[in-house]
């Protein structure tokens, strides 16, 4: 299992500006670094700028600030900096070369969503939009890892660069690196900063001293490969989802409190804000007007809309409603009992998913039992994937494994992962093909298929 690297610094340049002079300025910062207790040999000086941790930009600011005793702290772990209150949407701004790599863009889209569906007290929004209280520039580099830095005077560094070498890695690897980095923006430490090379296999102690590196109550105390986003290096089988112990560091800083009911909400509000995430939650569901299908008109019903998507039952859940462009038509069917109506061009619209997780195993579904009931979707969990057969490729037979579909299709690796199952017409016949290790079988005509898709 290869080893990537979180830190590469190679094309990065940061350079002081504004009469200040910068090697007396980068003198002050390692000298402010040493005094709250951090390693001499983990303090680089590269292109104008210092680092720690080799992929954490410190300010002037923010090393004066890690000299300050944190009120209240208590001995995965986070700086003394974090983020103000009065920050509470942070819009991560990609440059026009970023936006080049589709891979790297899609993972950043991901990567806003994981800190979104948590419903906590500050929100990330892809822009440009509007309303931002804060501003972060997601912008590339060369290599294959990321680089970014801590908050200062309550505002979360300005700046993630990502490696364009990512572009050859999977979607789910760049959700993971761009998260990561994002992470160190709003105060995280590397999970393993006592021991890089419990994460890269070689590397030593980034630095304690109490004041720069904070254990945060409820997570562990050591780390593990693979047991937090916020390890110094990744693998190439990352899956870019938080862990267990993530959700507590995240829910422990920047806790939101109780998540608003989607009805004390207007989307038509957020029209033109492309990319935002909402978060609400819907009580059980007893009727309201819905016009579209995947893509709402931003005047539904979003819980209606929720059950009609097979983003939550009909008994109510947590969703996360994300505000998309207007559209020429939209479309009308009927899915989950839900019957929506079609409509022509409306200048907003909204799609919605599940906030937490499905809680049902795969394997306690018969899909041949949905059979006709196309467009229904069921969300449901992959355990690692052990074994199975499948027909077909994209749309596959509906007595297929559907973990092993899943794994097939791209939407989950073979650990396993959440996943959307689609209801759809058989086919008349089913081609088999070999795709991320599992190889599928041809079949003639079935009566029922279904499609695979990540959750």
């Amino acid at each position: 299992m290869r080893k990537l690297s979180m830190a590469l610094l190679a094309g990065v340049a940061l350079i002081g500006c504004g009469g200040v002079d910068p090697e007396a300025e980068n003198q002050e910062i390692v000298s402010n670094l040493l005094e709250a207790g951090f390693p001499v040999d983990d303090i680089i000086v590269a292109d104008g700028a210092v680092y720690v941790g080799r992929d954490a930009h410190v300010t002037l600011e923010a090393s004066r600030e890690m000299l300050q005793a944190p009120p209240g702290s208590e001995e995965q772990y986070r700086t003394t900096n974090l983020v103000g209150t009065g920050v509470t949407k942070i819009c991560v701004n990609p440059t026009a070369d970023f936006n080049s790599y589709p891979v790297l863009s899609q993972g950043l889209d991901l990567a806003i969503a994981n800190y979104n569906e948590r419903g906590l007290r500050l929100t990330f929004a892809r822009g440009p939009t509007t309303g931002c209280t804060a501003n972060i520039t997601a912008q590339t580099m060369s290599g294959t890892g990321g680089v970014a830095g801590f908050p200062s005077g309550g505002l979360p560094y300005g700046t993630i660069n990502i490696g364009t070498g990512l572009a050859g890695y999977s979607v789910d690897v760049n959700e993971h690196v761009i998260t990561h980095e994002l992470g160190h923006t709003i105060g995280f430490r590397h999970t393993d900063y006592y021991n890089r090379s419990i994460s890269c296999g070689i590397g030593g102690d980034e630095g304690d001293a109490g004041v720069g590196a904070i254990h945060i109550p409820g997570t562990p105390t050591t780390a593990t490969e693979g047991g937090s986003l916020m390890n110094s290096c990744f693998r190439t089988t990352e899956t870019g989802e938080w862990t267990s112990s993530d959700i507590t560091a995240l829910d422990n800083l920047y806790s939101g409190g109780a998540v608003p009911s989607c009805s004390s909400i207007s989307f038509t509000s957020y029209r033109g804000q492309n990319g935002t995430q909402i978060a609400c939650n819907c009580d059980a569901v007893s009727g309201g007007a819905v016009w579209g299908t995947d893509l709402y008109t931003d005047d539904s019903n979003a819980c209606v809309a929720a059950v009609h998507a097979g983003a939550i039952p009909a008994s109510g859940g947590k969703v996360i409603v994300t505000i998309q462009p207007g559209q020429s038509s939209y479309t009308g069917s009927t899915r989950n009992g839900i019957t929506t109506s079609s409509y022509g061009a409306w200048g907003g619209s909204f799609s919605v998913r599940g906030l937490t997780r499905p809680s049902s195993n795969c394997s306690s579904y018969a899909f041949t039992s949905y059979r006709g009931q196309n467009g229904t979707q069921i969300a449901c969990n992959c355990d690692a994937v052990s074994g199975g057969a499948v027909w077909g490729t994209d749309l596959y037979t509906d007595d297929s494994t559907v973990c092993l579909a899943a794994v097939h299709a791209g939407a989950i690796p073979a650990s396993g992962g959440a996943v959307v199952v689609t209801i759809q017409p058989g086919q008349s016949s089913y081609t088999g093909s070999t795709r991320n290790g599992i190889t599928t079988s041809s079949y003639g005509a079935w009566a029922g298929s279904y499609s695979v898709r990540r959750w």
